[in-house]
């Protein structure tokens, strides 16, 4: 689907998007999203700012295919993001969470490799994936390392390690660099831009 003003092809739209959960303390509910309108063209890289509770990551896992918004239309490379397409959606995205919560007792190649089986990787191609996104974050030495005996940025880096995996067309980056150091947290934006350009992701 083109932009005809711009010329940019037009990866992910919505359209009236609505989500909201109960509010205990009123026994009403709370608006996540209101009736949101979103238009991402091709190789955009697109912030979502606001307060805690303004319902940025509610956006993020509806676009992802996380949860199921009330009302409201997505597209995703002209499909419609529904429960009967997400297969194929699936395969065009990935998602790094700032909270990465993993199998405690695996290590960080069987993580990387649990991942990249769901998106249908095997043999080489799967190894190969598990070693370029591991040196890419240089996770090298911690490969063989349980990820309830990592820290809390090494977390993060598997984290946006796994979001690589399925070579993704849209990235979706929910608080990437939390808990990293300054000079860690750099690079990692430094390393993002760079696979964004180079990649030509969204």
């Amino acid at each position: 689907m083109k932009d005809e003003k711009n010329n940019f092809e037009i990866v992910l739209s919505a359209r009236n998007l609505c989500k909201s959960y109960p509010d205990t303390q009123s026994h009403g509910v709370v608006k996540a999203l209101d009736h949101l309108d979103l238009t991402v063209r091709e190789g955009e890289i697109l912030g979502i700012l606001g307060p805690n509770g303004a319902g940025k990551t509610t956006c993020l896992n509806t676009l992802a295919t996380l949860l199921l918004p009330d009302a409201g239309e997505i597209e995703i490379f002209g499909v419609k993001s529904i429960p009967k397409n997400f297969d194929t959606v699936r395969r065009w995205i990935n998602m790094s969470s700032g909270y990465p919560n993993y199998a405690f007792s695996l290590t960080v190649e069987e993580n990387l490799k649990f991942y990249g089986r769901l998106y249908g990787l095997s043999g080489q191609a799967l190894q190969y994936k598990v070693d370029e996104v591991t040196s890419l974050f240089d996770l090298q030495a911690y490969a063989k390392r349980r990820f309830d005996e990592l820290s809390s940025g090494t977390k993060q880096r598997l984290s946006l390690a796994k979001s690589l995996i399925n070579d993704p067309k849209i990235l979706f980056l929910d608080e990437p660099t939390i808990g990293l150091d300054p000079d860690v947290s750099l690079k990692t934006r430094e390393i993002i831009l760079n696979i964004l350009r180079r990649r030509k992701k969204t």
